[in-house]
């Protein structure tokens, strides 16, 4: 028999304890009720913590049996204050805990920002994968001299509209959809190195469409609305040309060889009008081109030839 969403509250907001601020407390019981609403069976693990507790869990690896599970001493997590949670998934029954950090994993904590949290997995000196917090703004050391956040709810304001419904796409969105246009993003040879076209919508993607945005001279807002949409469907297959170029040439061919460089980041001109891709071959296209054969060990002499049209035709 499939979990209740009921029992994924009634368990989280046990393992929260009193101490549990209550707009968190409410955010966190909203991330369970949307992700149950995509078949994520999402749980909290823990909420507030006393400081008897996070010194127990500080010594852990340390001084008592175990691995290490937190840098933090006592007073010095976000826990203490009411003002952390920690997630896990769960089995469809409810009977296994599920700790891979999944694309199911990854969605939960992107609904979890699109409600205000924080998320350690966005860390870049100590990932903490379950860990979702709100600080309003407040650091560790501001809490221990008495302040305390101002926070404000954004779990009564509903279920977000499908991305569909809204006619366009924005971070914490997911399914088929966003996994086509971050194909169609890789394609043109925008990168998402770490989680790929996985269907999420999340701050690798944004980055890459904002990329997209600004080399398309549209308006650069990390959304993908209808005039991102028509542009990500414009045929701009990457073309190598077969004729040999250099410094002093024109023309059509020398267009495609500018865009066919920087569709793999080596432009003629960052920065510039459609970054120097203007189809003549001067000094700043040959620099690009010395570049391009200095970074893969080719004959560095700025020329557009066999072995340099080799290599940039393995790449694109």
């Amino acid at each position: 028999m499939a979990l209740s969403v009921q029992t994924l509250i009634d368990r989280s907001v046990r393992n929260m304890g009193s101490g549990i601020h209550p707009v968190v407390k409410e955010a966190a019981i909203e991330v369970i009720k949307r992700a149950y609403d995509e078949g994520i069976y999402a749980q909290i693990s823990s909420g507030y913590r006393s400081n008897a507790r996070q010194q127990q869990l500080y010594n852990q690896g340390r001084t008592t049996p175990g691995n290490i599970v937190t840098n933090a001493r006592p007073g010095t997590s976000y826990h203490n204050y009411g003002l952390a949670v920690d997630y896990f998934l769960v089995s469809s029954d409810g009977s296994k805990a599920l700790w891979t950090v999944n694309n199911k994993w990854k969605r939960v904590a992107a609904i979890g920002k699109s409600l205000g949290f924080e998320w350690g997995g966005d860390w870049t000196s100590f990932k903490d994968y379950p860990h979702l917090q709100m600080t309003g703004g407040l650091s560790i050391s501001q809490l221990q001299r008495g302040a305390r956040p101002n926070l404000s709810s954004k779990a009564k304001v509903g279920q977000v509209k499908s991305a569909t419904a809204k006619g366009f796409y924005e971070n914490g969105d997911s399914g088929p959809e966003v996994e086509a246009f971050q194909k169609r993003l890789l394609d043109l040879g925008y990168k998402l190195p770490k989680y790929g076209a996985d269907g999420n919508f999340g701050d690798e993607t944004e980055d890459a469409v904002r990329q997209f945005q600004e080399d398309r001279e549209i308006e650069v807002d990390g959304f993908v609305g209808p005039e991102t949409q028509a542009e990500l469907k414009k045929d701009n297959k990457i073309k190598v040309p077969e004729t040999n170029l250099k410094r002093g040439d024109s023309g059509t061919e020398v267009e495609d060889m500018q865009a066919a460089f920087a569709s793999i980041y080596f432009y003629p001109e960052k920065g510039a009008k459609n970054n120097g891709i203007d189809g003549r071959y001067g000094p700043k296209t040959e620099n690009c081109v010395y570049r391009f054969q200095k970074y893969y060990g080719l004959k560095k002499d700025g020329k557009y030839g066999p072995e340099t049209r080799g290599k940039l035709k393995q790449l694109v």
